[in-house]
């Protein structure tokens, strides 16, 4: 117990004055490609309103470029998502999402390695809560 004692003064002498760098959540979600994430929930006041099956469910791919393209899952390659813009805000931990006539704000508020769950602001047009995971194997 008395070597922690001494240690402790040490460890934070050490890291005064360190300039630490600002996390990039960009990264989160194309991985610096692209990156396709499932709709796992569909929250409304907590209540899950997704389908159960995951064939059903609805995913959004990220590009690199900021484009995105949000579709069901079952018309992947039949049919044209809808393309949208998006930006991350990394400093706010915020992702905004705009389409032709609607604009999605969300504040990341979970952050796991396969989990990121999204909560609409007050100005986002979607007024839903998405939890959304990697797409999984199917």
């Amino acid at each position: 117990m008395r070597h922690l004692l001494w240690i402790l003064p040490l460890a934070f002498a050490c890291t005064t004055g360190v300039k630490m760098r600002q996390v990039n959540y960009g990264a989160l979600f194309h991985d610096g490609n692209s990156k396709v994430w499932m709709l796992e929930k569909v929250l409304i006041k907590n209540k899950d309103f997704s389908p159960k099956k995951k064939a059903d469910k609805d995913i959004l791919i990220f590009y690199e470029n900021g484009h995105c393209i949000f579709q069901p899952l079952k018309s992947l390659g039949e049919l044209p998502g809808k393309k949208g813009e998006y930006s991350v805000f990394s400093a706010e931990k915020s992702l905004s999402i705009y389409f032709k006539n609607e604009k999605w704000d969300f504040t990341l508020t979970t952050i796991e390695e396969d989990k990121l769950i999204l909560e609409p602001t007050k100005n986002s047009d979607l007024k839903y809560t998405l939890e959304l995971m990697p797409l999984p194997e199917l």
